[in-house]
């Protein structure tokens, strides 16, 4: 048992490195998460490997020091990725909130108010825990089904509200969540001995991993709130301010010349350099919908996005910008 715990860590610490290479933007949230996760599966290795009592309550404050920050990591993840508007104490407020759960968690062998009774047992060559629950032990069953409720509560009400990227991304999220609450529930109803959640969060990190992936290369994955009518507003305008009242169109060699030279185009995403490149030869939104078999919609987005991050307003600035990375 020891040793799927030690393989289970292991895989946790090698997904840190796997999130670095998918999540370009660098979310501060996800990478938490799956920092949390690490420190969780540590928690749950030491214990199965620990000699003394001692030892196996500290391993066991570890585990929980991982598991009570993973929901509030992965609420802020999704609320971000949502895009859904919290206010600016919520974070604090949450993290407040968590410290006293894991103190209360913690107090094992100190305290008997969420054990009052542990002692060191072993079986399959794996330590474990014998714990006789004290009056706040509940106390943590109805803190993680408050933030799983939450959690599901605002991918339905960002999917129904439309604020989300797309329904299908919601059904995605609401998938990683739900399997966590049903392995959750798993657990308790069986009272299994080995600590399943640790290979449920391993299996979330990857979902959790895929779905970024797919939100960056298309450039969706951008946690700064856009308003929908900002988004309207300055796809309109770049639309009605064409090319033509400035240069023509750049050929594809002066595009080269212009991507080679514009540094700042290396934070754009695949797609979005994709979306420039067309914008550049002048195309219309319409047509760049069609070559990327995208909708519209789509182009709108990518299209803001672009204007946002190279700090312009139209196409009209874009080419005079544009203009001056042609020969560097």
């Amino acid at each position: 048992m020891t040793t799927v715990y030690g393989i289970v860590f292991a895989v946790a610490l090698l997904m840190i490195g796997v999130y670095f290479f998918v999540d370009r933007k660098r979310d501060i949230w996800l990478m938490l998460l799956f920092v949390s996760i690490a420190v969780c599966d540590a928690g749950y290795f030491l214990l199965s490997a620990s000699k003394s009592l001692e030892a196996a309550m500290w391993s066991n404050r570890l585990a929980y020091l991982g598991s009570v920050f993973l929901p509030f990591f992965m609420l802020m993840m999704i609320m971000n990725l949502s895009r859904f508007k919290y206010p600016k104490f919520l974070p604090k407020l949450l993290i407040a909130l968590n410290t006293a759960m894991f103190l209360i968690a913690a107090s094992g062998g100190i305290l008997p108010i969420y054990y009052k009774d542990v002692s060191l047992g072993c079986s399959d060559g794996a330590a474990y825990l014998i714990k006789e629950y004290g009056p706040l032990h509940n106390l943590y069953k109805v803190f993680l089904f408050a933030y799983f409720a939450a959690m599901v509560v605002i991918i339905i009400y960002t999917a129904v509200k439309k604020i989300v990227v797309s329904t299908k991304h919601s059904v995605f999220l609401a998938f990683v969540v739900i399997g966590n609450i049903a392995t959750w529930l798993v657990e308790n109803m069986i009272g299994a001995g080995f600590e399943f959640l640790s290979i449920s969060y391993i299996f979330s990190e990857s979902l959790i991993l895929f779905l970024y992936g797919i939100l960056q290369d298309y450039g969706l994955a951008d946690t700064q709130r856009i308003s929908d009518s900002a988004v309207e507003s300055l796809s309109e305008t770049s639309e009605n301010i064409t090319a033509s009242e400035t240069v023509k169109s750049f050929s594809k060699e002066q595009i080269e010349n212009i991507f080679n030279n514009w540094k700042t185009l290396d934070t754009l995403s695949q797609r979005e350099k994709e979306v420039l490149g067309f914008i550049l030869e002048n195309k219309k939104r319409k047509d760049i919908a069609e070559t990327l078999f995208v909708t519209e919609s789509t182009i709108k987005k990518h299209t803001s996005a672009i204007f946002r991050k190279l700090e312009i307003t139209n196409r009209a600035e874009l080419f005079e910008k544009a203009k001056e990375y042609l020969y560097k």
